[in-house]
């Protein structure tokens, strides 16, 4: 239970206002109690003052001949409050008169001259105050008692108060926090649930979005973009592997089709065994170029395909490509020209070989019989040119994807140095991307299929 959310946000909720009650209940209680004994020690110090005056009065009344301590108790009896009681003694601490019953305690004389103090007399607590004063007879210390019954009484009240409000307090506070919290986080659990039921089989479905604009919404949005790539890279992989399945299933079923035409007559001409045998050979080289493609996409895609960069002469490099690739554009009698200067860049050799015979091998492939094809080399630029029919523009941001090929194409693929399978230009541009170099296809104003690969200075 503990480990929801809701549960936790909720005991927080309680803690902090736990805390916060506590502190404003004690800043109250006690500033209520020091004002409450401020007016106490006031109304002490004006009964003290007055009582004073008054016994001074009777003792420098010349016509009284009563003793000092005779006067003194009749001013004192003359004061009768249910609060406030007196007692008065000489200055060497003997007892002259007292309105309070009960022996007072001898700590009393702790209490310095005009100074407040608490004290326990009968049972019960008094805050005490003592006056000095003198007359013609000597000096006395007035001690004027007020009873805190009733202060104690409205005290224990308000914390009986506070002890009952508290409680009932933090009890809707935490309840209203629950739901607050269930109701704020109620979108997350419909996102959990809906993400339950996402699976590669219903990728499409999107989470749901509350408010786009809390932080909520943000992360239904950010999963929902995520979605959005994965459901990209499922269909991807999934026409990957449905093209990969194609291309494969061609060659197996022709070599399955030549080995079960070889086994089933029991005799036949060494000419046939070889005629079949060059069959499987052929298809067999075309297998094994279609997995190192793939293998080399796959490398590519978990980016364990890395260049060994390495100062190198570019024009030198797709010289050497051009060589290899004359014998094949002799065979559709293709005009061959090619251009360069000297340029040093930093890349993979072998990759950079096989990028430039993919280019160079499409360039033939989709070019006219008779036609031309034209390769220039300069400064960190490689353009290979060469007729043909145009891309269509619906197509030319697929010419790249795996496994597609311009249905104008078909039929050229037993015609080329390279695999014929749609991966050739997928396979160039991952190596161009690892060598941080662009490649690009355009049609020029000679109405030529330009391939042109810029690599960084």
């Amino acid at each position: 239970m503990f480990s929801s959310i809701r549960v936790k946000l909720t005991i927080w909720n309680i803690c902090v206002l736990a805390l916060i009650v506590s502190a404003l209940a004690v800043i109250t209680y006690s500033l209520f109690v020091s004002v409450l004994r401020h007016e106490t020690d006031e109304n002490l110090t004006e009964m003290a003052n007055t009582l004073s005056v008054a016994m001074q009065g009777e003792q420098n009344d010349g016509e009284n001949d009563q003793k000092p301590d005779d006067l003194i108790n009749e001013s004192l009896g003359e004061f009768r409050f249910r609060d406030y009681q007196f007692a008065v003694y000489t200055i060497d601490g003997r007892f002259v008169a007292a309105t309070m019953e009960g022996e007072i305690p001898r700590d009393l004389f702790s209490v310095d001259a005009e100074k407040f103090g608490t004290v326990t007399v009968g049972g019960k607590e008094y805050r005490a105050h003592l006056l000095p004063f003198q007359n013609e007879n000597g000096e006395y210390k007035l001690y004027v008692f007020h009873s805190l019954e009733d202060e104690i009484a409205l005290e224990a009240r308000i914390r009986g108060t506070f002890y009952l409000i508290a409680p009932l307090l933090l009890l809707f506070a935490g309840i209203g926090g629950y739901f607050i919290a269930r109701k704020s986080l109620k979108p997350i659990a419909a996102i959990a649930d809906r993400a339950n039921q996402i699976s590669a089989a219903n990728l499409h479905e999107r989470l749901p979005v509350a408010n786009a604009k809390d932080e909520i919404g943000k992360l239904a949005i950010a999963f929902n973009e995520l979605l959005d790539r994965l459901d990209i890279e499922f269909d991807r992989q999934r026409r990957f592997i449905a093209d990969a399945s194609h291309e494969l299933r061609t060659p197996l079923a022709i070599i399955r089709g030549e080995s079960e035409v070889a086994l089933s007559k029991e005799t036949r001409s060494s000419a046939d065994y070889q005629e079949s045998l060059k069959v499987v050979n052929d298809e067999g080289k075309r297998l094994t170029k279609i997995v190192e493609d793939l293998f080399t996409l796959a490398r590519a895609d978990s980016g364990n395909l890395r260049a060994n960069l390495d100062n190198l002469y570019l024009d030198e490099l797709v010289g050497d490509c051009v060589r290899l690739i004359r014998t094949l554009a002799d065979k559709r009698c293709l005009k061959l020209e090619f251009h360069s200067e000297e340029t040093q860049i930093k890349g993979d050799e072998a990759l950079l070989r096989r990028l430039f015979l993919n280019l160079m091998d499409n360039a033939v492939k989709y070019n006219f019989v008779g036609g031309s094809f034209t390769i220039d080399v300069s400064k960190n630029k490689v353009t290979i040119a060469n007729t043909g029919d145009e891309i269509p523009k619906d197509q030319q941001r697929s010419i790249f994807d795996r496994f597609y090929r311009v249905e104008s194409a078909r039929g050229h693929e037993d015609e080329t140095l390279m695999s014929g399978t749609g991966l050739g230009l997928s396979i160039a541009r991952s190596i161009a991307d690892l060598h941080h170099a662009a490649l690009e296809y355009s049609r020029n104003d000679k109405g030529e299929n330009v391939f042109t690969v810029v690599f960084p200075d």
